[in-house]
């Protein structure tokens, strides 16, 4: 905290020369009015003639080019400097305060170094976490953790993945390390694995949410089944559930399955030592998803479908102590279903199952559908279970309720509204054709906008749900 402070009281400062952009200062004695009046006509004529526009591009592909050159010779500079002398350094340290230093400089004051110095410094940066030095290589994986999201998760691109697998490797090395070697002396790699596995690992998983599901699960196959990477990738889920739920929503069947394999019965050796992370993620997943639902002894699991195809709409009933599929709901729109309780279009993708919940002696299951105002009721007498234990056909719901709207209710943009289809109104036609507009990932991005978590459906009799959002009452309905 002391060298971040000092850092900040410095920085605005004393950018290095390289580093620093250049702007065109105004001089003091032009207004701004004034400033802006001389600048208006050179656009003007800048725009009715194209000439020398050649000879100016490549005087910037120089410049660039010039640019380039002199920050990558500073990064990679280590002329002699007296703290170096100091802490018995030497000049591989002096490079790596330069790329420190570089790297700080973009993650807190990007607006005052030159925009590629991102490109130039992040390869820098991840070499010094994977060199696994004790004086540097935790305060780069923290600076690569701060920026990720905002600044290096587009210089690496596709390049995340791979570097979620090196990080994963480090940290089994670290985590297993001979203690004769100086690198893995116990306190150093404690704090470097800390860096890793509570700082760096979760931003990299939020980054590529994908990629962190292939790697992890390629993990199962590929590491030993009592290696510490499988109890460290449930707890970064349980960070990336907290810090980026709605993020996570498009793959909960990826995390609900990944979680069971590190419970499979038929591998008691991982099973041991992943069953307090892996019921710890359960718990959790069932607590910020709504679609989630685990029944009061912690036998069974249900998982809805948060985001897809209104006519492939399903629940998983999953048995939690054999950790296998029991059950298949279906969740579809039903026959006979209003069109003006329909999405947009009947193939797009949008929110299904909003919230669900067992019933208190287990045998029963209740899901809340916010497209379409729908309650669907499952009555499973423990008998119907034992029937039909093996089928896994899906099942129509015994009963369906349509809940009115209550006061304040607004259909989000990727939907039509209710009432408006009743009453003939079309002031929603314009975003709904802007919507079928959109392609698969800009919808993707809406509905998670529009996911709303807080929903949630409570017992309160033998046959009685209440329905709640964000905590107040939008209805009770006799089951």
């Amino acid at each position: 905290m002391a060298a971040r402070s000092l850092f900040h009281c410095s920085a605005p400062r004393s950018v290095p020369l390289p580093l620093r952009v250049q702007r065109n200062k105004i001089p003091d004695h032009l207004s701004l009015s004034d400033h802006m009046d001389k600048l208006i006509p050179e656009m003007q004529s800048a725009s009715v003639s194209s000439y020398g526009q050649f000879k100016v591009d490549d005087e910037n592909l120089d410049r660039d080019d010039d640019d380039t050159s002199q920050i990558s010779s500073w990064l990679e500079s280590f002329e002699n400097q007296e703290w170096l002398s100091w802490i018995g350094g030497t000049s591989q340290d002096a490079v790596a305060s330069n790329i420190i230093v570089a790297a700080a400089f973009v993650v807190w004051y990007p607006s005052i170094v030159k925009v590629k110095l991102a490109k130039l410094v992040v390869n820098q940066l991840i070499k010094l976490v994977m060199s696994m030095n004790d004086r540097y290589s935790s305060t780069a994986a923290e600076l690569l953790a701060e920026g990720m999201e905002s600044t290096w998760k587009i210089c690496l691109g596709t390049d995340i993945t791979h570097f979620l697998s090196d990080v994963l490797f480090q940290i089994e090395c670290l985590s297993s390390a001979p203690s004769s070697n100086v690198i893995y002396k116990t306190a150093v790699a404690v704090t470097m694995r800390e860096s890793l596995v509570g700082t760096l690992l979760p931003s990299l998983a939020m980054a590529d949410i994908m990629g962190f599901f292939g790697v992890i699960e390629s993990q199962i196959w590929a590491t030993s089944s009592d290696s510490p990477v499988h109890v460290v990738s449930l707890k970064t889920l349980i960070r990336v559930l907290r810090g980026s739920p709605k993020a996570l929503a498009p793959y909960l069947d990826k995390a609900i399955s990944y979680i069971l394999h590190t419970m499979d019965p038929s591998n008691l050796i991982m099973r041991k030592a992943c069953i307090i992370s892996s019921m710890m993620a359960l718990r959790e997943i069932a607590r910020v998803f709504p679609m989630v639902a685990l029944n009061e002894s912690m036998t069974r699991l249900a998982v809805g479908d948060a985001i897809g195809e209104i006519h492939s709409a399903t629940i998983r009933v999953y048995d939690i102590e054999s950790v296998t599929k029991i059950r298949i709901l279906d969740a579809c729109g039903p026959p006979g279903l209003p069109s003006f309780l329909k999405g947009p279009s009947d193939t797009t993708t949008t929110i299904l199952i909003t919230a669900l919940s067992f019933s208190p002696d287990g045998e029963g299951l209740v899901a809340f559908s916010e497209n379409g105002l729908m309650i669907r009721w499952w009555s499973l007498g423990s008998a119907w279970w034992e029937r039909l234990s093996r089928s896994l056909s899906p099942i129509q719901c015994t009963k369906l309720i349509y809940v009115p709207p209550w006061e304040g209710f607004s259909p989000n943009s990727a939907r039509l509204s209710i009432i408006s289809n009743i009453l003939g109104h079309d002031k929603h036609q314009n975003s709904e054709s802007k919507t079928r507009e959109l392609d698969e990932a800009d919808n993707l991005k809406l509905l998670l906008h529009n996911l709303d978590l807080s929903y949630r459906l409570h017992w309160v009799g033998g046959k009685t749900i209440k329905l709640t959002r964000h905590d107040q009452d939008l209805g009770t309905f006799q089951l």
